[in-house]
């Protein structure tokens, strides 16, 4: 007997498999996403890189520190970027420290794109990393 069609069984196997690649590959963090949280991280510590050798305060994020800022957000991507409320700038030292002059406890520097975040993350002692979320 020869067939000539699917059989119902056979186009729903078809069909969750592309529902599950599909799935899969929305649901990946962003390759861009990775990459812009590793460039805002390189950026960041030359900042504090910066002000420790010069000696001077290296502003990252805050026009009140400074009108300014070092870190260049405009070379990102594709992620939509959320910087500390009052600012954040490297003292002498390599320090963080907010704009308002208070210190600074862990500073999160958030990115996001199309739902998915990526976190850069200043320590108290001004060590910068990044992860994704």
């Amino acid at each position: 007997m020869k067939r000539a069609g699917l059989v119902l069984i056979e186009l729903l196997v078809v069909l969750s498999v592309i529902s599950m690649a599909w799935l899969w590959h929305a649901h990946r963090p962003s390759r861009s996403l990775a990459a812009d949280a590793r460039a805002l991280g390189r950026a960041v510590a030359q900042a504090r890189a910066r002000a420790a050798v010069d000696g001077t305060v290296a502003t990252v994020f805050g026009v009140t520190c400074s009108p300014r800022p070092i870190v260049a957000l405009e070379g990102l991507t594709s992620a939509e970027v959320s910087g500390p409320a009052r600012g954040l700038l490297f003292t002498p030292d390599g320090l963080p420290r907010t704009c308002d002059g208070g210190g600074v406890g862990n500073t999160t520097i958030l990115l996001e794109h199309r739902g998915q975040q990526a976190a850069v993350i200043v320590s108290s002692l001004g060590r910068v990393r990044w992860e994704m979320r």
